[in-house]
């Protein structure tokens, strides 16, 4: 009870007592404030959680999606809707054309607006192992019917990396942390799937494949490119613009050699290298 000496107090405002009235209405203005701020920690907390979880292997994802088409190609064109992929083997499936399309996949906001982009399977002249979804019911306005999807790669390993014979990523063990690659060699990861149609019999080598360092380039302006050769052979060079179209091409044999694209509009170019009967080394450069 409040003592007979304690005056009687009454809120007050610049606009004079507030009324019973809007003291409640400020109370449920304030408890709807942290009630939002809890739902958006707990959908924070989920999404976080979500983004970060740990993916199968290669191998069981192939299980995982049993009915979707394993091929080893090379990437040879990209554009804003997704890639084109020149067909070098099936490992499982059937695909009678020699280039099939990859579209965009539909973004599920864990890594932004492009995470579901086919273009982030490699870049141009890369050759890659990939389980891919035929598209049997347009998810997008620019997919058709026939074609193929970015695999989902929240939680599955849908894609592996081959270079010189080599595939790399993480093909049967578990994801550590720090990220270590696991490497095969790719006749046998073939043989593999052509005797058992899964990674039964696939050989994980500990040697290691670190190729050597044959080329560097370098910026030296806007424009201009400087690539440096550890020897004085005779290599080619090809340079593609975004959308693949080969833009120019040159042979050298000088262990320096100036890239000019300051003819060329400003964009992403991808630069190749042959050497060593025709292997193949890739630089992306960007002229702003």
């Amino acid at each position: 009870m409040r003592s007979a000496k304690q005056p009687l107090r009454c809120y007050e405002t610049t606009h004079g007592p507030l009324s019973a009235s809007k003291i409640k209405t400020e109370n449920n203005l304030i408890m709807k404030k942290f009630i939002l701020i809890f739902v958006i920690n707990i959908v924070f907390s989920l999404k976080l959680f979500a983004c970060s979880y740990t993916p199968e292997s290669f191998c069981s994802t192939s299980s995982s999606f049993p009915e979707n088409l394993i091929v080893f190609g090379k990437i040879v064109s990209i554009d804003n809707n997704g890639i084109n992929l020149e067909v070098i083997g099936l490992l499982r499936g059937e695909e009678n054309r020699t280039t099939i399309r990859i579209w965009n996949g539909v973004d599920f906001e864990c890594n932004g607006n492009w995470s579901m982009s086919a273009s982030e399977l490699g870049e141009i002249n890369h050759t890659i192992i990939v389980i891919l979804p035929k598209i049997l019911e347009k998810k997008s306005e620019w997919e058709v019917l026939g074609d193929y999807r970015r695999p989902d790669f929240f939680g599955y390993t849908p894609d592996l990396k081959v270079e010189n014979g080599i595939v790399s990523g993480l093909i049967s063990g578990n994801a550590s942390s720090p990220y270590k690659a696991e490497k095969s060699d790719y006749e046998n990861f073939k043989n593999s799937w052509e005797t058992n149609q899964n990674c039964a019999s696939v050989v994980l080598n500990t040697k290691n494949y670190n190729l050597k360092e044959i080329f560097k380039i370098y910026t030296m302006s806007n424009n201009k490119f400087k690539i440096l050769a550890n020897s004085s052979i005779k290599n080619q060079i090809e340079i593609f613009n975004i959308y693949g179209l080969k833009i120019e091409s040159k042979v050298f044999v000088v262990k320096e050699f100036e890239i000019d694209l300051s003819s060329y509009t400003s964009g992403i170019y991808f630069i190749n290298l042959k050497y060593e009967n025709n292997k193949l080394k890739t630089f992306k450069v960007i002229k702003k």
